[in-house]
């Protein structure tokens, strides 16, 4: 049996996970320098040791209601392509090793509507984690520029 770790984390009511291969760390939520002409979900940027990241709000980019952010909310710096991102989660809860077997892939139908950044669901319990592809995630994220330049 080949296993994957997650992190497991929560964007409104829904629970959400990423390959723990690409978390680099998990921070509170610092204060960020916004930049013009920026899609609504491009929360801006910030200075993390030197290094600037690009931040976003995914709950924005996925259409999840929003919420006022809270004391638990977190900044997820992710590693993707050798290029660091934040995104913004309401929390980060655990990590978690799964079975990649017991991981359920969606229609193609589906997986369209959401834009390919699912990878597929898994079922604990009671719970439904939504798990995310991190590349197709950071092409996502940055197709919106392209498309905007090429119009």
């Amino acid at each position: 049996m080949s296993y994957c770790q997650l992190v497991v984390f929560n964007l409104g009511l829904e629970e959400y996970a990423i390959n723990i291969s690409y978390a680099q760390e998990i921070i509170r939520i610092p204060k960020f320098t916004r930049l013009p002409n920026t899609p609504s979900f491009v929360e801006g940027i910030f200075n993390l040791r030197g290094k600037i990241i690009p931040v976003f709000d995914l709950k924005k980019k996925f259409g999840v209601a929003q919420s006022e952010r809270s004391i638990d909310s977190r900044l997820l710096i992710l590693e993707l392509d050798n290029m660091m991102v934040g995104i913004i989660v309401d929390d980060v809860s655990e990590v978690i090793r799964v079975d990649e077997q017991s991981i359920q892939k969606l229609d193609s139908e589906i997986v369209s509507i959401s834009k390919k950044s699912i990878q597929g669901i898994s079922i604990i319990g009671q719970r439904i984690i939504i798990l995310l592809n991190a590349l197709n995630l950071k092409s996502e994220i940055f197709k919106y520029n392209l498309e905007k330049e090429l119009a």
